[in-house]
């Protein structure tokens, strides 16, 4: 008798734990962002075509070359070079040192850039918004360069 009501009650108490652990699908798409890659085309604020992406396109090279990075953005204005980009989940605890090594390689390969390397999340998204927007010409120069140091500044705030 005993062991029927521990039986019933471990059963009770297992269906209560898995239907507070159940979703209704709320949010489905925000959980899924960090796990997806985006993997949009270098931009320059300045001469948004395509026929003058050079050293962009090599930075994105050596950045997605590191194994921990798996998704990268990279905008630039003028000598400056924002750098935004995603780490695999297990390596999210060395996020400074990887930080650190991937600036210190970028401004020993390519002199005469100022890099703002980041891989918080914010600053990814906001890159790539800003990416997306000079991309569709949805956004006037004067504009994306004032968005462009908005984003440097939230970096700066950051750190």
């Amino acid at each position: 008798m005993m062991t029927i009501r521990l039986c019933i009650q471990l059963l009770v108490i297992f269906i209560l734990f898995l239907s507070g652990c159940a979703s209704n699908g709320d949010g489905k798409t925000e959980r899924l962002a960090l796990l997806k890659q985006t993997n949009p085309k270098p931009m320059d604020i300045i001469d948004a075509t395509d026929s003058k992406i050079g050293n962009e396109e090599a930075v994105k090279k050596v950045v997605t070359k590191n194994d921990h990075i798996y998704d990268v953005v990279i905008v630039k204005n003028g000598k400056e070079m924002l750098v935004a980009y995603k780490i695999k989940h297990l390596h999210r605890f060395r996020m400074k040192q990887i930080e650190q090594k991937l600036t210190k390689d970028l401004n020993k390969k390519f002199e005469g850039i100022h890099f703002v390397v980041s891989s918080d999340y914010k600053i990814f998204l906001e890159a790539v918004r800003l990416n997306k927007l000079l991309r569709e010409n949805d956004i006037p120069r004067e504009k994306a360069k004032k968005e462009f140091k908005q984003i440097i500044e939230l970096k700066e705030e950051k750190t």
